[in-house]
């Protein structure tokens, strides 16, 4: 096994033998608390969570094997980064694709802080969402889609957040 992305709060490794990701959350304290007081999913029970949910919506996501608490096994996939496949072509359908997943999101009380094209694999033409961790379905107070959508700035294009917002209209 080996370490692919080593952060402040989690890792990843990549098991060649088993073709799969290992990622082990390593939150502050503070979250700690909020877990153990079920104020907020743990990170892996989230993760699992999350992806239901965008099944539900038939969202793509990455294949889980297993998941704990404080981690999350996941398949591997075979493709590219949307980050990298928008540098290599200039497809505005799969852009649009994008703008339909991020609009269905929001419509459905799902927040993310980092709707970022990095955060999002492409496969055989079609968007799959990874690092699901961070992602919330709010139920009882609806979060502001202002501030997901301020959230996107430099991160995805300003033409594709004014056709998320006129999506949300």
């Amino acid at each position: 096994m080996k370490i692919i992305n080593d952060q402040k709060r989690s890792v990843v490794f990549y098991d060649e033998k088993n073709h799969t990701f290992i990622k082990k959350f390593k939150p502050k304290l503070s979250a700690k608390v909020k877990y153990f007081f079920r104020l907020r999913k743990y990170p892996g029970d989230n993760f699992n969570f999350i992806s239901s949910e965008l099944k539900k919506l038939d969202i793509p996501t990455v294949e889980i094997i297993n998941y704990s608490h404080y981690s999350v096994i996941t398949k591997e996939l075979v493709g590219i980064s949307l980050e990298q496949y928008l540098k290599i072509y200039s497809n505005h359908t799969i852009l649009k694709n994008f703008i339909q997943i991020v609009t269905k999101l929001l419509k459905n009380n799902i927040y993310c802080g980092d709707l970022a094209y990095d955060n999002f694999y492409v496969i055989n033409d079609k968007i799959v969402a990874l690092d699901l961790e961070d992602y919330r379905k709010v139920t009882f107070f609806k979060r502001s889609t202002e501030e997901a959508i301020r959230r996107m700035k430099g991160k995805v294009d300003d033409w594709v957040i004014e056709e998320i917002k006129k999506n949300l209209i």
